[in-house]
């Protein structure tokens, strides 16, 4: 496996206009090129962030099973539109990610809503409710990736893409923090730096962290 990749911050369409200032979709070329490391045709494919559908469309364009879970309908709306199996895609709560009827899965991707070290919304409530800070989030992001264990085969692998934030002067190693946490559920196996023509959080690269399930 590489260490980096070197591409583009492209998408194939315009989101609707009510959706378009939120774009935070990463590009089909990344899910591609993880899919041909990690699968095959016929496996089953989980996004626990699905967003607007990125991973899934790719996975199944790709021959793959895919299921997602998305907590915001207007972004479910979107996606199933563009699925082949629409009825996949969970309008839920991914905290409570065992309790969703899914299978077996051999491979998650995702990229997780982001947070500032000093920001105040909850990203695991969709930014729409106070969150406990910095430290809850990352504690949240444990409980949910140990939940994402439990649905994954023995042999499976899990790819998060995740960037450290530099915005107006201050620092979140959110990147850094999020795989140490990680870490304590799945087996850390190392990381694939995504280097971007462009990106919007003080970097030019993501980190595309690698996890076992072993």
């Amino acid at each position: 496996m590489k260490s980096w990749l070197q591409l583009e911050m492209t998408r194939p369409e315009p989101l609707p206009e009510a959706l378009r200032d939120d774009d935070v979709r990463y590009p089909e070329a990344l899910v591609e090129h993880f899919l041909r490391e990690f699968t095959r045709e016929g496996d089953t494919v989980l996004d626990p962030f699905a967003g607007f559908g990125t991973t899934l469309v790719v996975a199944e364009r790709m021959g793959r099973i895919a299921y997602g879970v998305e907590m915001q309908p207007e972004r479910v709306e979107y996606a199933r539109a563009r699925l082949r199996n629409p009825e996949h895609l969970i309008c839920g709560d991914t905290r409570s990610l065992a309790t969703l009827d899914l299978p077996p899965i051999d491979f998650c991707m995702t990229s997780p809503p982001y947070m500032g070290k000093e920001d105040v919304e909850d990203p695991l409530a969709a930014y729409h409710t106070r969150g406990r800070g910095y430290r809850a989030y990352l504690n949240g992001m444990r409980g949910i990736f140990g939940q994402v264990r439990g649905k994954m085969r023995p042999a499976g692998a899990v790819v998060l893409e995740v960037a450290n934030l530099k915005i107006e002067g201050d620092l979140t190693t959110l990147a850094w923090d999020i795989a140490e946490e990680v870490s304590r559920v799945l087996r850390f196996e190392g990381e694939v730096i995504a280097c971007w023509d462009r990106y919007d959080y003080g970097y030019e690269h993501s980190y595309c962290l690698v996890y076992s399930a072993i």
